[in-house]
């Protein structure tokens, strides 16, 4: 590709803006054969006083201002009491706004001129069976308001035209494409005969979709979105080390969130094994998924195959297993590689192999000139 299509066509990125975790997928390497990602905590606070306590000692992400508003991101400070995400409207919020752009400019991408397309769960995408044309313009006209970094570091990215997708739909989306934008002939085969469901386990909700037959529509009947997110996990598994180790109050979510990976949580600087509890609210956690599924699509058994996708599917299959899922669907399974970046690299494919090269064209001479107001709505 020579230079001038590259200063054309605005670089696609795909950015799934969690409640728990921001993942960008920023591209595909030919020569690796690998994806190119960004993975950071939704982890912010309000204010500008711990930019200077804790700037100092480092591992502060940045401070940036929006809206009247300033946030510290809260990177790799356990301690820190970081806003809870779990608000209404977030994918509308000042703060969601901040966080993407950190993520953004974390990547590599400060000025530079994007298509960026982020994702909504299903009850916010869906309206009446349809796509819900005001919150998709909501969301990306949050995204196009000014963000600007306070002191020293990298530049904000460019966002000159957006995207938006169902998060179930963005993760079929990256199971049929294939890295080169040719389709999967296993998935392609099975969405010709049946249709797939899509169970997206996140930081707040799950989503469900169900995908009709050679990707037609969405059966809406049997889609929806549900409060069971990892970050009531982590909620559940605090408690219990609580309750065990008769703390005065629940430890702070990143050192749970270590817990649950590890199995082990560090208490008064020791190690304790906490195999038994992770494992157990693990369970009790997919017993609700399983509760969720059934309400919405039965046994399943008139599906081809149901995949698992989020950072909830990665933390399931961590602590106890593929197989695990089996509570859920006794079915064909599909589990995502590194699932907690499907719904990034679906949003990708999609930007790249979907969206037109003249619907994310910008020319040349307005590349420097690109507004941050300027979006472009799309409704697979």
């Amino acid at each position: 590709m020579g230079n001038n299509t590259l200063a054309e066509t605005l670089r696609v990125v795909g950015q799934d803006d969690g409640h728990d975790t921001v993942k960008t997928c920023i591209g595909w390497d030919p020569a690796t054969k690998e994806f190119q990602y960004g993975y950071h905590k939704s982890r912010a606070v309000q204010g500008l006083e711990q930019v200077m306590a804790l700037g100092r000692h480092g591992g502060v992400g940045g401070a940036y201002a929006t809206d009247d508003q300033r946030f510290t991101i809260a990177d790799g400070q356990g301690l820190l009491r970081s806003l809870d995400t779990r608000m209404e409207n977030y994918a509308l919020s000042s703060l969601n706004r901040v966080l993407v752009n950190h993520a953004l400019s974390s990547c590599g991408l400060a000025d530079t001129p994007i298509y960026l397309v982020t994702g909504l769960p299903v009850d916010q995408y869906y309206r009446n069976g349809a796509p819900n044309e005001e919150m998709i313009g909501s969301k990306m006209k949050n995204l196009a308001m000014s963000v600007q970094r306070i002191g020293a570091g990298p530049g904000i990215a460019k966002i000159v035209k957006q995207g938006v997708l169902s998060e179930g739909i963005a993760a079929f989306y990256d199971a049929l494409i294939q890295p080169d934008g040719t389709l999967d002939a296993y998935i392609e085969e099975l969405i010709a005969r049946r249709p797939i469901g899509v169970v997206d386990v996140g930081g707040k909700t799950t989503d469900i979709v169900v995908i009709s037959e050679n990707a037609r529509s969405v059966y809406p009947h049997r889609s929806g979105t549900e409060n069971i997110g990892v970050l009531n996990l982590l909620d559940k598994v605090g408690e219990r080390i609580k309750a065990e180790f008769q703390l005065n109050a629940n430890p702070p979510t990143p050192y749970v969130e270590e817990a649950c990976r590890t199995k082990r949580f560090e208490l008064f600087g020791e190690f304790k094994d906490v195999s038994h509890i992770v494992e157990a609210a693990c369970r009790d956690f997919l017993a609700e998924v399983q509760n969720f599924f059934v309400s919405k699509v039965g046994d399943g058994s008139d599906l081809g195959a149901i995949l698992f996708v989020g950072g909830g599917a990665a933390l399931i299959v961590s602590a106890l297993g593929e197989d695990a899922f089996a509570s859920v669907y006794k079915g064909r399974r599909i589990i995502a590689k590194d699932p907690e970046f499907a719904n990034a690299r679906g949003m990708w494919k999609y930007g790249m192999f979907v969206v037109s090269q003249a619907e994310r064209a910008m020319p040349k001479e307005d590349v420097s000139k690109a507004s941050r107001s300027s979006t472009v709505a799309l409704n697979p």
